[in-house]
């Protein structure tokens, strides 16, 4: 066990206290998550791009939100040239968590929509103008989400080399 100095100069054992710690979690069901407006527009947007990266997304949905003007509810920061959103991370992690998303297997390991996800967009309809806005700039979103994966892709494949390609030499 640790042991702390007292104020006299001399060491005294230190006793540790384990306190039980409750904390209230919202249940994320599939149910909560179709009564979401603002995760049902993300499983949308992810569904109208296709197999994609969690950084494209965020950046295809700041486009969305902060350039096209459609009001999806997050609040983005710039970390670098990248923007970052918290809120949307955790729609996404409700999403992966309920089943209406899923990682492809392999290296690059981009999202995708399930089957259960696409039953969820037939059942519930995600937010008017976010569909309009995408159907008339699908080009424009679809253009720059490919650029922006195809450049994540040869980053992911230059570390991959760089870590399986280095060997060392003895001499």
């Amino acid at each position: 066990m640790a042991k702390k100095k007292d104020k006299g100069g001399g060491q005294q054992e230190g006793k540790g206290t384990k306190e039980l710690k409750i904390v209230s979690v919202q249940v994320v069901t599939p149910d909560a998550v179709m009564k979401n407006p603002r995760q049902m527009g993300l499983l949308y947007i992810i569904d109208r791009l296709g197999p994609t990266h969690e950084k494209t997304l965020q950046h295809i949905t700041y486009i969305i939100q902060e350039e096209l003007n459609v009001g999806l509810g997050y609040d983005f920061r710039k970390v670098g040239n990248t923007p970052y959103s918290p809120q949307l991370k955790s729609d996404l992690v409700a999403l992966l968590y309920v089943g209406f998303v899923e990682t492809e297997p392999g290296l690059f390991r981009k999202l995708r929509t399930t089957s259960s996800g696409k039953d969820a967009l037939e059942k519930v309809a995600p937010p008017a103008g976010l569909v309009e806005t995408i159907n008339s700039n699908f080009e424009l979103l679809r253009n720059k989400a490919s650029i922006l994966d195809s450049e994540l892709d040869l980053e992911i494949r230059k570390r991959m080399r760089g870590l399986g390609g280095r060997r060392r030499s003895f001499f």
